[in-house]
């Protein structure tokens, strides 16, 4: 009986340590799939922007909540304006409309045949592997806490 209540007491000291050190495993699993992310969303944007140079691919960053509860890949850039990397990076997801030609002349013929550019979705395109990659870290952490807990 004696055994079972000094173990039963270890392992609430165990449990509490692992309350205790929640914050920072969840903080480590966000840098992580930031990272991942970030890595991820720069390989579509080099595969499906002609970026042979970089700048697109290069204004995205990854930003984890200063809490530590989220992570996410944006601009990195936070100036405004037209010309601004999130601006530019926002026109290239979603598309933008294009300036109508004014021409007035009798024989004016438009070279512009369409009014709006499609987006090419290069974060949509990568979203649908978050949720995979999300499930995999925390059966990482899972294992972890396991092996932590299991030592007991």
């Amino acid at each position: 009986m004696q055994d079972a209540l000094i173990w039963l007491d270890r392992f609430g000291k165990v449990c509490a340590q692992e309350v205790q050190r929640k914050p920072a495993d969840q903080r480590a699993i966000h840098e992580k799939l930031g990272a991942r992310m970030l890595t991820g969303l720069r390989g579509n944007v080099s595969g499906m922007l002609n970026d042979a140079h970089g700048h697109v691919a290069g204004w995205q960053t990854k930003y984890v909540g200063s809490g530590g509860g989220y992570a996410a890949v944006r601009a990195i850039d936070s100036s405004t304006g037209p010309n601004s990397p999130g601006a530019i990076t926002n026109y290239l997801e979603n598309g933008h409309a294009i300036r109508r030609p004014r021409g007035r002349s009798p024989g004016y013929r438009p070279r512009v045949r369409v009014l709006y550019v499609s987006g090419h979705g290069f974060y949509d395109a990568y979203r649908g592997q978050l949720s995979k990659m999300l499930q995999a870290e925390v059966r990482n952490w899972g294992r972890e806490v396991t092996s932590r807990i299991s030592g007991v």
